[in-house]
């Protein structure tokens, strides 16, 4: 055992400080990580790191730590497990094997592209035995192959499944249950992020409104971890709403979310005054609900989550328009606002120079604000 340099966090924000670690390279891969009694030890790479951007609470002490065992490559496993299928003088299909995929519970999930070249047509010979191969090299079950979003009102998702019966999916994510249907339903991996950054808010006691709820993505944690007083989930894919009762009930919040079914442009107009905070999850623009969202703050103010995808070059000059633009709502909805706060966050790139990025805004009445 060695003893090194550590970031001690609470055990529920172990995996979000883990992933945030990776993305930094501030994590040392060499030792796997403690548990100490309710906490838990990330071996880091430098000696005196700073994580205070990342909003979660830590502290640096030195730890002892075994050395991680030896790592099993999944790519080469997975190289040599299609190489049994691949017959001579078919060497050039290689360059066609996947490189990368998501697991999902127990489904591994492969980008659009994998295994729809020509060549695969000829060397799949036995569709379930094939793909039987690549899940138990993989430690799965089940097989499916991700497809262009669906270009409805509800972004649906349109997954192909190659292997198993069910595309039921359930998974657990800092200490919470998301439950969803991946054929019908898009999850998002990539928001990792910003879902623990939701559930790191202090929001005890606030009315909050989800105006794109899907599944309970920022819902969940804000409940859970946050400890608020209620959510108002508006939701249009009915496949969605499914899901976020199926995890309301799995995390034992039901009592306090309400879901509003339908467009939100006729279900945020009844929830006129009483929200303390709304979130605003759409990409790639969530702007048509800007207005109807400042009208359900409460008459003092609130706080604003808005999500966008933007132009690296252009996310100041941005922000800046977003904030006159909601100050300007709130003004012809006679109510004499001041902004009060703002935050950035850049969750992660959606396409080159294009980020999603989620701001934090809070306003207050003239009277109120210091």
């Amino acid at each position: 055992m060695d003893e090194l340099s550590a970031v001690i966090v609470p055990l529920q924000f172990g995996e979000a400080m883990y992933e945030n670690l990776r993305r930094l390279k501030a994590l040392n891969k060499q030792y796997t990580p403690v548990r100490i009694n309710e906490e838990l030890a990330l071996p880091i790479s430098s000696e005196s790191p700073s994580f205070h951007s990342i909003g979660i609470p830590y502290r640096i002490e030195r730890v002892m730590f075994e050395h991680s065992p030896p790592s099993i490559n999944p790519h080469r496993q997975l190289k040599e497990v299609i190489q049994e299928f691949i017959p001579q003088g078919m060497e050039h299909a290689f360059e066609f094997i996947p490189t990368k995929w998501e697991r999902l519970d127990d489904l591994i999930l492969f980008p659009k592209e994998a295994f729809t070249q020509p060549i695969w047509g000829e060397i799949i010979q036995d569709k379930n035995n094939f793909f039987e191969q690549i899940a138990n090299v993989l430690q799965g079950r089940r097989v499916g192959r991700q497809q262009p979003i669906a270009n409805d009102t509800i972004r649906s998702s349109q997954m192909e499944l190659l292997l198993g019966d069910s595309s039921w999916v359930e998974v657990k994510d800092n200490g919470l249950f998301y439950g969803f249907d991946a054929c019908k339903v898009m999850y998002s991996s990539g928001n990792v992020t910003e879902r623990h950054r939701m559930g790191s808010l202090n929001v005890e006691g606030e009315i909050i409104i989800d105006a794109f709820a899907g599944i309970g993505y920022y819902s969940l944690p804000l409940l859970v971890h946050g400890k608020a007083t209620h959510v108002h989930a508006c939701e249009l894919n009915p496949e969605s709403i499914k899901a976020l009762n199926w995890a309301a009930e799995k995390n034992d919040v039901s009592q306090s979310i309400t879901i509003h079914e339908g467009d939100n442009q006729s279900t945020l107009p009844n929830l006129r005054g009483i929200a303390d905070r709304v979130l605003l999850g759409l990409l790639p623009s969530s702007e048509a609900a800007w207005k109807p969202a400042i009208s359900t703050l409460k008459e003092q103010g609130g706080s604003l989550h808005i999500h966008m995808n933007v132009e690296e070059e252009h996310i100041e000059q941005w922000t800046k328009d977003t904030i006159q633009t909601c100050l300007n709502y709130a003004k012809s909805d006679d109510r004499d606002w001041r902004c009060t706060h703002q935050h950035l966050e850049k969750v992660k790139w959606y396409a080159p120079r294009v980020r999603h990025v989620v701001l934090d805004v809070s306003f207050s009445s003239s009277n109120s604000a210091s």
